[in-house]
């Protein structure tokens, strides 16, 4: 929705902005109260102070402008701005089912610093951080699966530990090694899949989380009946 801002300059400029719509800090859908606005001509930036109403803290949001796009109307001035990026940013945290987390909490906690990392625009860093946490959630599974290799496991490359313990008709395994090709991707100096991109990424991973919790709450459910 666009917002008409008056200048505070007494220029009887108006500024034509779309509002942030999401909390860059509690990550809630949310209509920004502004609180103050100050245009900086020299490099063409607008920056207006926030109040989010749901958590109540402020942030600052910056946008671009370029007069030549205004549009002259009477003794108004209206500029079209860019929204450029609203800080401070905390990163919105995976909450992964709880046999996940029991499972693997190494992952998770890798897994939500590459999301961290993303958020904060290092993005040369995210995708290493995602090959890393499905590595332990990979090995984590394998070891759940085969207690008595653990020391194995956990030595072994995990192309090996995939080959090995998890069997090849499932669909972990084919999940696992997309995800573990495309994170390789992200470390190499010379990618194999250019149509592939982080996101793609953490689509493989995601499935895979979601059929390994299937198998988990399945032995769950096998083991209550059983009993």
């Amino acid at each position: 929705m666009k917002h008409y801002l008056t200048s505070r300059d007494h220029s009887n400029s108006h500024i034509v902005c779309d509002y942030p719509n999401i909390c860059p800090i509690c990550n809630n859908k949310i209509s920004p109260i502004n609180e103050f606005e100050k245009c900086n001509k020299d490099i063409n930036l607008v920056s207006i102070l926030f109040t989010c109403p749901a958590c109540g803290k402020g942030f600052i949001t910056h946008y671009e402008y370029d007069e030549n796009k205004g549009v002259n109307r009477g003794t108004y001035s209206y500029k079209n701005l860019t929204l450029l990026q609203s800080f401070p940013v905390k990163p919105k945290e995976t909450i992964f089912e709880e046999c996940i987390r029991n499972l693997s909490p190494t992952f998770c906690n890798i897994y939500n610093q590459a999301v961290a990392s993303e958020t904060y625009g290092l993005d040369q860093l995210s995708g290493i951080g995602y090959r890393k946490s499905i590595e332990f959630l990979i090995k984590d599974f394998c070891i759940y699966k085969h207690p008595n290799d653990e020391e194995k496991i956990k030595s072994t490359l995990l192309g090996q530990v995939i080959n090995t313990y998890i069997d090849e008709t499932s669909k972990i395994r084919t999940l696992a090694k997309a995800s573990v090709w495309l994170g390789n991707d992200e470390t190499h100096y010379i990618k194999k899949f250019d149509d592939k991109d982080i996101n793609d990424l953490k689509r493989f991973i995601r499935a895979t989380v979601s059929y390994i919790t299937y198998e988990l709450v399945s032995d769950e459910a096998e083991e209550l009946v059983n009993s």
